[in-house]
Order: structure tokens, then sequence, then C-alpha cells
């Protein structure tokens, strides 16, 4: 094979590439390369943003909704993006102890990462973490070391106009997003520690004080013993990021300025459970994430594991049950959970389910009884994403 020397035009092209793409990282004035521009990062967040709500289930209880709006509207002000068309999103899925803002002021929290946070002061650490994400270019970041390294600078411009679906896909693995629920590839240990020292400041500028971070992450640190939360996956240690905070504290106390701010205790989850339908809403729901997420033959493979687990059956009574009843594996999970839970047979429960289209008739509304049902189908949606169920996905 016989390799050409690049041509004069496209050493030119990637001169101007490096001499036009150096930005600085606000706060941290650490120098990047970055070659996207703004308006360009922003029309691929607000894209990204609308396929993962496409595919979620989007939480309108108040009591969740309003601590995630008016703490996101204060890091919004910090942020100081006037740009920006900030929306905040609440994504009902427990088992999701995640968040993530993409350009443009799109921001989504999970449910999951409720008992983490615990307080607004707690939210306003998160929430800041991962707009310092956005402010800081990271994923356009990410995304131009990418594209450098498959294309090179000849044809950049025809990449970044999205006429390429290589580099389209590219795009969204910077931003690690995909098909499925959320953020799926984390940031590099650099840009999370960066991310770290930028949200510090935020939350402080934003009238929380930084200090609340420190607990976040101890309360992180303790999920950590038991499955990783995808917010530690490429973080530094535990150890290293305290040292660090501390370090910017100081910092970030002189942005920091007590106001009238509330600082309210979070809503449990067992709130998105309780009313007057005697946890109807909340079966459904859990129905709903799991359908959502056993995505093909092998999501449907992993998650017949994980029920059969936590149900104590074997996977082909799960198959059997579902090949039998005509329910989706969801709903197969709801009724082999109160069945476990003593609401009755799975035959019994799936027959009535299907006559009335109520679980909680189907339960003949035993609270008591629906209630240990959904701590059964919480614990399937944690445990499919713990080690075994990522080994089964053939993971590390």
């Amino acid at each position: 094979m016989v390799r050409r020397k690049p041509s004069l035009m496209a050493t030119a092209g990637l001169v101007s590439v490096l001499l036009f793409g150096c930005a600085t990282v606000p706060y941290t004035k650490r120098s990047q390369l970055v070659l996207v521009s703004q308006s360009q990062e922003t029309t691929l967040g607000a894209q990204a943003y609308q396929e993962i709500l496409s595919k979620a289930v989007i939480v309108r209880n108040p009591e969740f909704v309003d601590p995630v709006r008016r703490v996101g509207e204060r890091i919004a002000r910090a942020a100081d993006q006037p740009d920006y068309k900030w929306e905040f999103t609440v994504i009902d899925d427990d088992s999701m102890i995640n968040a993530f803002a993409l350009p443009g002021g799109k921001v989504a929290v999970y449910t999951g990462i409720f008992p983490v946070a615990q307080d607004e002061a707690g939210l306003a650490a998160i929430i800041g973490h991962e707009v310092a994400h956005a402010l800081a270019h990271h994923g356009a970041e990410r995304m131009s070391q990418g594209i450098l390294a498959q294309i090179g600078a000849v044809g950049l411009s025809v990449a970044l106009g999205g006429s390429n679906p290589q580099t389209a896909n590219a795009i969204m693995q910077a931003y690690g997003l995909g098909a499925e629920y959320g953020v799926l590839k984390p940031f590099s240990r650099g840009q999370e520690s960066e991310a770290d020292h930028i949200g510090l400041i935020l939350m402080a500028k934003a009238g929380y004080d930084p200090h609340a971070a420190l607990g976040i992450w101890e309360r992180m640190e303790k999920l950590n013993e038991k499955v990783p939360p995808e917010f530690l996956s490429t973080h530094p240690s535990y150890s290293t990021r305290v040292t660090d905070i501390r370090r910017w504290l100081p910092e970030a106390g002189g942005y920091y300025k007590p106001e009238d701010v509330k600082n309210e205790k979070l809503p449990a989850l067992a709130a998105l459970e309780e009313g007057a339908d005697h946890g109807e809403a909340a079966c459904k729901r859990y129905a709903r994430t799991i359908d959502q997420k056993a995505v093909g033959p092998q999501g449907q493979r992993v998650f017949g594991e994980v029920i059969a687990r936590t149900m104590e059956l074997t996977p082909q009574t799960v198959a059997r049950r579902q090949s039998e009843s005509g329910l989706s594996l969801g709903q197969v999970a709801v009724a082999s959970a109160l069945a476990k839970a003593g609401a009755g047979s799975f035959e019994e429960l799936s027959a009535a389910y299907k006559k009335q289209n109520s679980w909680s008739a189907a339960a003949k509304n035993d609270d008591k009884v629906i209630k240990e049902a959904l701590g059964l189908l919480r614990a399937t949606l944690v445990a499919a994403r713990g080690p075994t169920a990522q080994q089964s996905r053939g993971g590390k």
C-alpha cells in the first residue's frame, strides 16, 4: 500500500483547525481544542435530549418536579448563558442514580438520585456538576478529538454538517448518549474533576453552601460499595475527590452569598407510589420501565434472568409465563411480584388484570401486599444494572 504525503491543502486545513479551534474553559482557564460551534453543539444537544425523553417515563408529580426546577433555575442564572433555552425534566427510573445536562440548557434528573441528593443543596451540587460539563464543552471537546483522529482536517466541515452517518454516531458517543436511557459513556477523569470544580462554584453562586457537595460524595461512595452509580464511573478516587473539593472550597466560598434559598428535604421515592390508586400507577410504571429497558432478544434474556432471581423462579418459568399469558415481560414481572407477595397465583392475577386492566383490583387493593410487590420490582431494576447483569450482557 502506497502512503501518500498529506497535501498542502490538507496541511493548511489542519493548521487552521488547530488555530481557530482553541478555546478556554471558564473558571479553570484550561486550554482545549473545540471544533464545534456553540450553535452546532446546542442543536446536537437538543436532538439528543428529545431522543432520550422519547424513550423515558417522565415524572409530572410537582413534589418531584418543583425542587428540580427551582434549583435548576438558580444554577441556570449562575451559569449566565443567555442564549441557552433551559429545560428541567425528572425521569422516572429508581435504578438510575444519575443526572445529565446537555448543551443549550437541557437538564434531566433521574428519580434514583433523589435519595443521594437528600435536599436541595445536594441537588444543587449534582445539577451544578452536570451543567459544568455543558459550560466546559466537554462533549464537544471529546467529539473534536475523535473527529481529528478519525477523519483529520479534510472533510471536517462536511462531518460537522451532519452528512456523515459515522460522524453523527460519533457525536452521540461524544456526549455519552445512546438510544437507551441517558448517559451511557462517562467523561474522562480530568473532565469529571473539572466539572466537580466548576460545579462547586456554580452552586455557590446560586446561593447554596458548597460544603454540601462533600455529603454527596460520601453517600455516593457508600453506594459504590454495592452497585457503582453511573455518576461515579470514571471519577477520581473518593479520597482524591474529597481532597480536591476541600482545596476548592475557599475559592467557591468567595462566590457564596447566603440568600433566602430554600433547602428543603427532597421527597422520598415512596411518594411516587402513594395515593388513592393502591399502587396502580406505580405497578404500571414499573412494567413500562422494564419493557423499555428489555430491548431485543439480549435485553429480554437478561431481564428474564433478573426477574427469575428476584422472584425466586427459573428463567424458563418466566419465559413460559410470558408466552402463555400474552403479557409483556414488564407485566409478567408485576404479576410475578404480586404473586410472590401473596396476592394470588400468577395465572389468577394475569387473568384478572387482562379482564379489568388494573393491577390493584387484581390484588384486591391489598396495600400491604402491593407495597411488598413494589419493593420486589424496584429490586429487579436495581439488580438489572448490577455486576451479574453486566456480565450477562458481555460487560466487564
